[in-house]
């Protein structure tokens, strides 16, 4: 004679054992996910920091810099007077200004930057921007501006030799030196520095290479 009662506890007891089963399965499933999840999250993070290090990175000290906004500082009397240039300028670290950005841009260098009582100023480029101003034209709408300063010259070779440059502003795509400031550059043996005057027209400013 079959013993029902035997039978549904037999059940009951492996419906028991299996729900258990399932139930560790489904955690382990779930800590597994979580794990991986947590792994993933620090590696977003973890890439993060070193994405921001190297964004913080000062260009001037001569590591790389990914940094846009433009950092400016005196050195001297941030060569707003008649001290010697190459100890006396302003340090200009402005990515915008190389030639490969592009774009009409919304500045002109005819703020308080070049607005001085010797109608200008001795500026120093530094950084990923450039260190020098270009002596061929790059174009138009170059350096974050529409019209694009670059140097109609030749860089001096002698240490402390200061020489007159024309700063031009082509008006036309063709490569021309239509419209252009009177400017100086001087040797400082490792850098050099330009007397920059306000531009004459916006939108127009200083590149750099």
């Amino acid at each position: 004679m079959i013993n029902y009662e035997e039978q549904n506890k037999s059940k009951r007891t492996k419906i028991i054992v299996i729900s258990i089963i399932i139930l560790l399965i489904l955690v382990v499933i779930a800590m597994i996910v979580t794990w991986i999840i947590l792994l993933k999250s620090q590696d977003t993070t973890n890439k993060t920091k070193t994405s921001n290090t190297i964004g913080n990175t000062n260009s001037y000290s001569g590591t790389t810099s990914t940094i846009r906004t433009p950092i400016i500082y005196d050195v001297g009397n941030g060569g707003a007077s008649g001290d010697p240039p190459c100890s006396s300028y302003t340090v200009v670290n402005d990515p915008l200004r190389n030639v490969a950005t592009s774009g009409i841009g919304g500045t002109c260098d005819n703020g308080p930057l070049f607005n001085t009582s010797i109608g200008g100023r001795w500026i120093r480029f530094v950084g990923i921007g450039g260190t020098t101003m270009p002596l061929t034209s790059p174009g138009r709408n170059h350096c974050g501006a529409f019209l694009s300063g670059w140097s109609n010259g030749t860089l001096p070779s002698t240490i402390g030799t200061i020489v007159s440059a024309d700063i031009c502003f082509e008006l036309n795509y063709i490569p021309s030196c239509e419209l252009y400031d009177s400017a100086s550059v001087v040797n400082c043996s490792s850098f050099y520095v330009y007397f920059l005057p306000p531009v004459i027209i916006c939108n127009s400013r200083y590149c750099t290479v």
